[in-house]
């Protein structure tokens, strides 16, 4: 009987692997992770750095509009700057939802978003309209609505050319008083943060002394688990809320653009530090290490995903609201969201298991 070129060719291969793995063998499992090191190796050099970033950021920032409302001249440039630092700062951390930031109102206080209907500006002049005296203290702010707090109320602020907060008239020194307000109470937000996870009895200590009997963490894996989804959620986030919006923006060109940071003009550098973190959390959590050698394509089409991420999104996103109707803009933001989706579905429903982690529902929708 003669055999089919298809036959032998699995006959061929068969030997070959005969040859090379002895009978009765199988890939090599790696050894099962540490949780309680992850947790400690995630959380000093990963998650304590980005908080302190925010709150050293945003602390520059409250002393730059605190100058600008002393007189100082030709503050506003820094301000500005430092706004921009503290915008970036927050990219890097703003899908680690859980701890501290798992208190409700905390993320929308420090970034009011999304906001489809405007309502950040509206509360903002209305509060200005008014005068509301109790706008200016840090603490009687921080029980006002989240619109008239954090980013997207300083971003309102800074960044109006017809009423500068550097005016000498009672409109520009109520504004500026306002701004200082936000940005102290962002800077006391973002300190309590760390102190939260770095004090005494913290989340640090409770993610790394989990409890059988308690909560949050009965067990090491439950509290590594939260990274592996704070990741997931931050890669749905970047693609659901900040590219798709972009893909949008080029297909509907009669609608004006609605993107993160779009007045302030830092829309492309704000994804570009959310999908760089979301790298760092991924290499950090050092999950390709669970990965066994006959799935080694998952972890090796991550890391080229991320590299593309890193040498094409840059140019994908830049200055969208002048790349309307332009297809070779769109399907290079198409890429994106592919290498970003891809990247989630394969940490959240392969890699992460693999290491011993159950994601499950994430913060936004449950995927």
């Amino acid at each position: 009987m003669k055999m089919t070129r298809a036959a032998a060719r699995g006959l061929a291969a068969v030997c070959i692997f005969s040859i090379i793995a002895p009978a009765g063998t199988v890939p090599a499992a790696p050894a099962a992770p540490s949780f309680s090191k992850l947790s400690a190796r995630v959380i000093d050099s990963y998650v304590l750095p980005r908080f302190k970033r925010l709150e050293q950021a945003s602390g520059g920032l409250a002393a730059d509009i605190a100058r600008i409302c002393d007189g100082a001249k030709g503050g506003l440039a820094n301000a500005k700057r430092d706004f921009a630092e503290t915008a970036l700062a927050w990219a890097e951390a703003e899908f680690l939802r859980f701890g501290p930031m798992s208190e409700i109102g905390r993320p929308e206080r420090f970034y009011f978003w999304p906001d489809p209907r405007g309502v950040a500006q509206r509360q903002i002049n209305a509060l200005i309209a008014k005068r509301d005296a109790t706008a200016l203290d840090p603490v009687t702010l921080a029980k006002k609505s989240a619109a008239v707090q954090g980013l997207s109320a300083l971003e309102v602020l800074l960044h109006d050319d017809e009423h500068p907060i550097t005016g000498a008239d009672d409109d520009a020194r109520y504004r500026c008083r306002l701004a200082l307000a936000i940005a102290r109470a962002m800077n006391g937000l973002a300190s309590e943060v760390v102190a939260e996870w770095d004090g005494e009895g913290g989340w640090r200590r409770r993610m790394l002394e989990p409890d059988p009997q308690g909560t949050p963490y009965k067990t090491a894996e439950e509290a590594a688990a939260d990274f592996a989804r704070a990741l997931v959620t931050g890669l749905q986030m970047i693609q659901d809320r900040e590219v798709a919006p972009m893909i949008a923006a080029i297909a509907t060109p009669d609608k004006p653009p609605r993107l993160p940071f779009q007045r302030s003009g830092l829309s492309a550098r704000y994804i570009v530090s959310g999908i760089a973190s979301a790298k760092a959390l991924y290499e950090t959590m050092g999950l390709a290490r669970s990965v066994p050698s006959d799935k080694g394509w998952m972890p090796r089409w991550i890391s080229a995903a991320f590299e593309r991420l890193a040498r094409d999104a840059p140019a994908a996103v830049e200055n969208i609201p002048r790349a309307k109707d332009h297809k070779d803009r769109e399907r290079e933001l198409r890429m994106v969201r592919f290498h970003v989706e891809g990247i989630r579905k394969l940490v959240g429903r392969e890699i992460a298991p693999l290491a011993g982690l159950t994601v499950g529902f994430n913060e936004l929708d449950g995927d």
